[in-house]
């Protein structure tokens, strides 16, 4: 099952055989001779000790190029407005992740990498729950994290094959669904949750917004295959939106923050961008929905 944290201690567990027991499990395919594990347990603890080191190492320094060494597709865009906005931040910052259950798929050697990881992040003295994906597009290639996101409630199961791994599933249109859902209401796909159904009418202050452009992106999704046959599914949207009419002091803060660092006054028109990181639950049958999401500025003018 889809378990969040092991128990204390730290330990890392790629979630294996005693997952494939279960005799509610479907009967997975054999697992073909060219397909293998992403990582073993003993790379994925050293994965994320390097990645861990450089993310803080990024976070406390301030500088765009050390991030892009640490996250990649709908991370990065978010990440470099902060920075533009921010610099660097206190070492407070920092984090450590506790307790990460792995989530790995077998993949042929001629794709691009990619695994999911669960885990207890600590930092400032505060924790969370975050599930965050990791990527890498050759063996040469450093892992960064392309999506991360702090998640409550209990995700639909997943199902492993034989040797106890995740099984890669297809998005099923989720995405575009979601996208759709924002631009024009169309519900024949999915099902909005209330943060979505509020995100087709903000509220920018006094601003006006037009109906702007939303589409998924950048880059793919990643998906798993649930205990039932459905996928649960990591994604990105990419929202584009015409602010005008309002004043300065009504902008959203994240938007005057980053206007004021760039030095641009918002005038009567601003022009902004955002990025959705979401995971959602797409059946084998009916509609999808979103289980969790966050929205970050990435450029403002």
């Amino acid at each position: 099952m889809l378990r969040l944290v092991l128990a204390a201690g730290g330990a890392l567990a790629v979630l294996a055989a005693a997952c494939s027991a279960d005799p509610e499990v479907p009967a997975a395919r054999a697992a073909d001779p060219a397909e293998k594990p992403v990582v073993t347990a003993d790379e994925a603890g050293r994965i994320l000790k390097d990645w861990t080191a450089r993310h803080n190492k990024a976070v406390t320094s301030g500088d765009e190029r050390l991030w892009r060494a640490a996250v990649t597709g709908g991370l990065e865009a978010p990440v470099s407005a902060r920075v533009r906005t921010y610099g660097r931040l206190p070492a407070s910052t920092r984090i450590t992740l506790l307790n990460p259950v792995l989530y790995v798929p077998r993949q042929t050697g001629g794709t691009a990498k990619w695994f999911a990881v669960a885990a207890l992040q600590r930092s400032g003295g505060k924790e969370q729950q975050v599930l965050a994906l990791f990527v890498r597009s050759t063996d040469k290639d450093l892992w960064r994290a392309a999506h991360w996101l702090t998640f409550k409630g209990k995700p639909p199961e997943l199902a492993y094959d034989a040797e106890g791994y995740a099984i890669p599933a297809p998005d099923r249109g989720l995405p575009a669904a979601h996208a759709a859902f924002l631009t024009s209401g169309d519900r024949a796909a999915f099902t909005p949750d209330a943060y979505t159904m509020g995100a087709r009418t903000p509220s920018y202050g006094n601003w006006k917004a037009d109906a702007g452009r939303i589409a998924p992106g950048p880059g793919t999704s990643w998906a798993l295959r649930t205990k039932d046959g459905g996928s649960l599914v990591w994604y990105g949207l990419t929202q584009q939106r015409t602010l005008t009419g309002g004043t300065e002091q009504s902008l959203p803060a994240d938007v005057r923050n980053y206007l004021a660092r760039a030095k641009t006054k918002p005038g009567g028109t601003v022009r902004a961008g955002w990025q959705w990181l979401a995971i959602g639950y797409a059946p084998a049958t009916g509609k999808s929905t979103v289980l969790g999401e966050s929205v970050s500025l990435t450029t403002a003018r």
